[in-house]
């Protein structure tokens, strides 16, 4: 069963005069193949593509599946930050580590200065000694700065990851147990596959615990485009696709009777088969599953 929000989030540019806005105007055969699965989707014809699909795509994928998976101990979220959720507590742990005191021990200690300047100022042997602690307070605060300040270099502050649709439950230690996460992609270009694969292997290293399922939801059309993105080594688990029964429809439409295109139906197949590429459906399923 395809995504119900899918059609809505589908138009052409140009105010409806262009190409699909799943499609790059500079590739033929993909802007072919975008017409072609609007057509099987419904998609009426000249439908202005709307405004910021990414941001509306989180929000109505996170809302779907909160709809049909009904109520339950398990929420969905979109746009959470990876350290929200007990695996990763300890991801931004170093951010707020700093290598100066805190303003409380500088104001503590000037008023312990202030303090004991006042009140010993005799004998001078105590003065002497007085002002050798204060000496040695100086030299072990300047130390222990140095020596924070090189343990923050060394280890480097961890970027934090940003996940698109969370679905998570609630975990005795205060933040929830991320359940799964997932990367949405209207539509791919090389760098963003490549991108949404690291993401997924950083999650996996990252990780305190059990490895939360980790998947790209899409709308591309191209099935090599989604084998870029799905056809890792495990970054990513796998790829949900919007409507893949209507894709399926378009390549064949597309590539009926050109052999020089023989390859394209195939590789869909193949993603298929080897799970890489799943229905929508699946991920209803998945989500809903305790």
């Amino acid at each position: 069963m395809p995504a119900a929000f899918a059609v809505d989030l589908c138009g052409f540019r140009d105010g409806g005069t262009g190409a699909p806005n799943t499609s790059d105007v500079s590739e033929k055969l993909l802007v072919e193949l975008g017409r072609a699965l609007f057509a099987a989707m419904g998609v009426p014809p000249g439908q202005p593509a709307p405004n910021g699909v990414d941001k509306q795509m989180s929000r109505r994928l996170a809302d779907d599946l909160g709809r049909q998976i009904g109520a339950t101990d398990l929420e969905v979220q979109a746009e959470q930050a990876l350290d929200a959720f007990t695996q990763y507590r300890h991801v931004s742990a170093i951010k707020g580590f700093r290598a100066e005191p805190t303003r409380e021990v500088t104001t503590a200690l000037t008023k312990l200065r202030t303090f004991v300047t006042r009140r010993i100022t005799t004998p001078p042997r105590d003065v002497t000694r007085r002002d050798e602690l204060l000496e040695a307070l100086d030299t072990a605060m300047t130390a222990e700065t140095v020596l924070r300040r090189q343990v923050i270099d060394d280890l480097g502050e961890e970027s934090l990851l940003n996940l698109d649709v969370t679905a998570s439950r609630a975990h005795p230690g205060g933040k929830r147990h991320l359940e799964a996460g997932l990367s949405l992609k209207w539509s791919l270009r090389t760098d963003r596959a490549r991108d949404c694969r690291s993401q997924g292997g950083k999650m996996a290293s990252l990780r305190r615990g059990m490895t939360p399922h980790f998947a790209a939801v899409t709308m591309e059309p191209r099935p090599y485009m989604l084998r870029l993105l799905g056809g890792g080594s495990g970054e990513v688990d796998c790829v949900y696709h919007l409507d893949l029964p209507s894709l399926t429809t378009a390549i064949e439409t597309v590539t009926a009777g050109n052999p020089r295109r023989k390859k394209t139906p195939e590789q869909l197949r193949r993603l298929v088969d080897q799970r890489r590429l799943r229905y929508y459906d699946e991920l209803v399923t998945y989500i809903g599953t305790p």
